[in-house]
């Protein structure tokens, strides 16, 4: 059907007019691609010991910790920020693999956390997001923290 389509007795479609020839860039302009509906993350969702969100966070406590760490990835798509986010020392911090988590979420990815700390250690976590092309993705993981509060770090994250 498609080589029947293309096949037709219309004109070829007409030429976009030379910029030079309209006083214009030599870029023609195009359509704005359309933005995805973000991804909902509802706090009040919330069950008992857990906690919803897609907020900034910070080293205050292990769940912000782990929020800060996603929010510096996919958020602020910040290598530095990440690597702040990580225990001093800690192998997650290698640049290369900072880079590696910022290119598994493209720029424009809406996300959710849900997290519930287990132990001082221990956060389990499902992330859910949407890239730009609006395919969902999920990951359930377990992170673990170091530090005292107002300087907890990611020690590491890995599959549940």
């Amino acid at each position: 059907m498609l080589a029947f389509a293309g096949c037709g007795s219309d004109p070829a479609p007409e030429a976009l007019p030379d910029a030079s020839a309209v006083g214009g860039s030599s870029i023609a302009a195009i359509a704005a691609i359309p933005a995805i509906e973000p991804l909902p993350c509802d706090p009040t969702t919330a069950a008992p010991g857990e906690t919803v969100t897609r907020e900034r966070g910070g080293p205050d406590t292990p769940i912000t910790a782990v929020a800060y760490y996603h929010w510096a990835v996919i958020t602020s798509r910040d290598t530095a920020r990440a690597a702040e986010a990580i225990a001093p020392g800690n192998p997650m911090a290698r640049p290369d693999l900072i880079r590696e988590a910022l290119n598994g979420y493209p720029p424009g990815t809406t996300y959710c956390l849900r997290l519930r700390q287990t132990d001082p250690s221990t956060v389990l976590f499902t992330i859910t997001y949407q890239p730009p092309s609006g395919v969902l993705g999920e990951f359930r993981l377990r992170a673990s923290v170091t530090g005292a509060p107002g300087s907890v770090r990611m020690t590491g994250q890995v599959d549940q």
